[in-house]
């Protein structure tokens, strides 16, 4: 997705995130290409003392030229309606009270500089760091600013995709320049987790919102990172500058410039051409990758999770037996073979292993063509009789090959399927309004926080693709946001799971591995553990 808070992933296949560096010059090291493993934590962070801020760092020099796969629509952290395209972009612009330490998923504090959390957990008082300035003139960062940040995103009015992160928001005060208390209308378990470091946690300059006015703010966004907008040319180019005036070490390399280039096969053929220094690859492609001697291959094990849902407000897939039986069809296993070249585990649930709440026992529903026939004839189908059905997907090697199989596999008990590609923002409109689809082929990505993950499925919840309602989940959902014993927490994430599991309304493929390649010159920095970049830290030896 087409995500609204997560977090910029790095794309593999087909959605994922490319980059591409030229640099000119920029200081020597090394670093050995590792893989990572997702952790999550129910731990609240203490409050900590202010970190250093380092000195005689180097001068950012050079060029980092980043292919993302699809245009962006808006840099305003509020407003923000895909993590793939934009997350990156913003996480250099923006700053939040606190952030994910580079390489891993632990909170440390950014501007704020510590906390003190009140005993029934929903009162949290940030001490802020004094002298950090906004980009673009606007001046001093204040508590003002933070108020106004997450207040908007929770004002009715304003509509913001993200009103839902700050669901247990009820209000901010401010109780000097530089102390401001978040009051919660019950404790929030994932605050730390994927509200406070992601998107929906970044503070804008309240000056330059109401200056600009929200449109025009999310193309000439200004926060207090470590790089400053210059201009978007549309279809072109995003290119950001290092900020002169960061409160934290200067980034390394002077300007990054983003280049929408949605084909990873495009990226590819860049890459080996050596047009391109670092970018995402298919997994189809990663061994031809791995046996390269110019490049560096970097695997993590992915967050996101990919999924093929129905439609279920409209026919034929409002009925349950339809459901059923195309899950009785589908071969999960024919398709991470054909799409992801065998190589991620099978999913069978949305959560990836090691994720507090995962249904370890979820069932693995292998094909019963017999059965599916069956229940196409209950659900008034008999040898799939009628059923001509648009299966809805943006454009990608990995898509293609998704759809060819399952095309494939429906024809096998009397379902017609017609492949339909849209363009993202296109497959955005129609999947949201529900709209020119009965299924789709989707992925979200997730952060190491449960309640993200399970956050789509909400009954109003903007994203939820599928347009299935059930309040008991809703109940189950709240519940869950506000629980603080994990062991409770995780029993309810279960419950959630096989509810979605009795409806039928998903049929879940994997939760992927993040490939990456570079440029053996090129030093990726700490890369966080699901491959997410981090910019500021990117590098390059002489060559």
């Amino acid at each position: 997705m087409i995500d609204k808070r997560s977090a910029l992933l790095l794309r593999v296949m087909s959605a994922m995130l490319v980059v591409s560096l030229l640099v000119s010059c920029a200081p020597t090291a090394t670093e050995t290409p590792v893989a990572g493993e997702p952790t999550a934590t129910e731990e609240q962070p203490a409050p900590t003392e202010a970190l250093p801020t380092p000195t005689d760092a180097p001068v950012s020099k050079g060029e980092l030229k980043i292919a993302s796969w699809g245009d962006i629509n808006t840099l305003d952290p509020a407003f923000m309606t895909s993590t793939e395209r934009e997350f990156t972009i913003m996480n250099s612009i923006y700053s939040g009270l606190v952030k994910y330490k580079e390489g891993t998923w632990d909170t440390v504090p950014d501007l704020a500089l510590s906390w003190d959390i009140s005993t029934d957990n929903k009162e949290l008082t940030f001490h802020l760091r004094q002298g950090v300035q906004f980009q673009k003139g606007y001046g001093e960062f204040t508590a003002a600013d933070v108020k106004f940040s997450f207040e908007r995103i929770i004002d009715p009015a304003q509509n913001s995709p993200e009103a839902s992160t700050w669901d247990a928001l009820d209000h901010v005060e401010i109780i000097d320049d530089y102390t401001v208390k978040l009051v919660l209308k019950a404790p929030s378990a994932k605050l730390f987790t994927s509200t406070l470091p992601l998107n929906a946690g970044f503070i804008v300059s309240k000056k330059a919102v109401e200056a600009l006015g929200n449109d025009a703010f999310g193309l000439d966004p200004v926060g207090t990172g470590p790089y400053e907008f210059d201009h978007w040319t549309p279809g072109q180019e995003t290119v950001l500058l290092a900020f002169k005036d960061y409160f934290g070490a200067p980034p390394k390399i002077a300007k990054l410039t983003f280049i929408p280039i949605p084909e990873v096969g495009t990226v590819e053929m860049a890459l080996k051409a050596g047009e391109i220094n670092v970018g995402g690859i298919s997994l189809t492609s990663l061994k031809a990758f791995q046996a390269n001697p110019d490049l560096n291959v970097y695997l993590k094990p992915g967050l996101k999770y990919w999924w093929i849902g129905f439609t279920v407000n409209t026919p034929p897939f409002d009925n349950l037996k339809v459901r059923e039986a195309v899950r009785y069809a589908i071969n999960v296993d024919e398709i991470l073979q054909a799409a992801f070249n065998g190589i991620p585990q099978r999913a069978n649930t949305m959560f990836p292993p090691g994720m507090l709440g995962r249904w370890e026992d979820a069932p693995a529903y292998q094909p019963d063509l017999e059965k599916a026939k069956a229940l196409l004839v209950e659900a008034g189908y008999p040898g799939g009789t009628g059923l001509n059905v648009t299966f809805l997907m943006w454009p990608d090697e990995t898509n293609t090959i998704i759809g060819e199989v399952v095309k494939s596999q429906l024809e096998k008990i009397g379902i017609t399927v017609n492949v339909v590609v849209e363009e993202v923002g296109s497959f955005n409109d129609s999947t949201t309004s529900g709209k020119d689809n009965n299924f789709h082929i989707s992925y979200f990505a997730t952060t190491v926080d449960p309640g993200y993950a399970t956050t789509w499925f909400l009954c109003d919840e903007t994203w939820n693709l599928s347009k299935w309602c059930n309040p008991e989940y809703d109940t189950l959902w709240k519940q869950a946001d506000a629980e603080m014993d994990p062991q409770k927490r995780a029993d309810l994430y279960v419950e959630m799971q096989k509810i979605i599991d009795k409806d039928a309304w998903a049929i879940w493929l994997t939760n992927d591995v993040e490939a990456v390649a570079m440029q053996k010159y090129v030093i990726p920095g700490e890369l966080f553990p699901n491959g997410r970049l981090a910019p500021w830290q990117m590098d390059v030896t002489e060559h």
